[in-house]
């Protein structure tokens, strides 16, 4: 009998969805397409989360569809449970970190970061800032739980990145340096712990790094809705979805792991 693909989890169809929305929101950003965007967009985070391993089954993490319950067949009893439901309190932590990085979402893609006042597009930068340092404080304490330590040598390889952007703020768009320092060090401690956990979890967080960079260079040395603003935008959203996805997916093995 042929196997079925699996809802949930890495290898299922809501993967496939995610992969979709992302490849759809970074054309938009390109194009620019901001009706698209605004339709899109907001759906990121919660199709991640529904698409990642937490809740797949050991079976369907496997690729094979889960045994109806009364079926005969070679499961045990722990091929059913979910990562989810061994791991409540850390479930929680990631999800309620991904609903601020959908509170960041919404907030980026607003009315105001159109505005042709730098001032008004920077005091927006800094909300979505804002809600998004909660995403990477909740990377912060699951990355910690599972073991990884800031190491001298990628904090020091991180600072040039951090100064940079402070400094380009200083000099451009003073109203972004609440964003250029305060989150921008949250985002480089993400990328620190994540060097520490695993290759994979170590392209996220410095992928993360490079879209949050892109969009302060946006900010305050490409001219609004220009086709080089444009087309930066859509190297943001580029970067960004797959850096969560990267990040998301290394943490949430790491709960089995654990």
């Amino acid at each position: 009998m042929p196997k079925t693909r699996p809802f949930f989890g890495r290898r299922g169809t809501l993967r496939t969805v995610y992969l979709a929305a992302a490849a759809t929101s970074a054309v938009a950003a390109a194009l620019p397409h901001d009706a698209t965007t605004r339709l899109v967009k907001p759906t990121l985070m919660p199709l991640l989360a529904a698409s990642s391993d937490l809740f797949a089954t050991r079976r369907s993490r496997a690729g094979v569809v889960d045994t109806p319950r009364g079926a005969a067949g070679n499961s045990t009893p722990g091929d059913s449970e979910t990562i989810a439901a061994k791991n409540p309190v850390d479930t929680a932590l990631l999800l309620g970190g991904l609903a601020f990085g959908c509170l960041g979402d919404v907030i980026l893609m607003g009315k105001d970061s159109r505005s042709d006042d730098l001032s008004v597009r920077a005091s927006n930068l800094n909300k979505g800032a804002a809600a998004f340092a909660v995403n990477q404080f909740a990377y912060h304490a699951l990355l910690t739980k599972q073991g990884t330590r800031p190491v001298k040598k990628h904090i020091a390889l991180r600072i040039p990145a951090v100064l940079g952007g402070v400094l380009l703020a200083s000099w451009k768009n003073k109203g972004a340096l609440p964003a250029a320092a305060g989150y921008g060090t949250a985002l480089a401690a993400t990328s620190v712990l994540a060097e520490d956990h695993s290759p994979q979890a170590a392209l996220g967080g410095n992928l993360f790094v490079a879209s949050d960079g892109l969009i302060l260079a946006r900010l305050t040395m490409l001219k609004n809705m220009s086709r080089p603003d444009a087309l930066v935008d859509g190297a943001v959203m580029a970067t960004y979805v797959v850096a969560q996805m990267l990040l998301v997916d290394a943490i949430v093995q790491g709960m089995v792991g654990k």
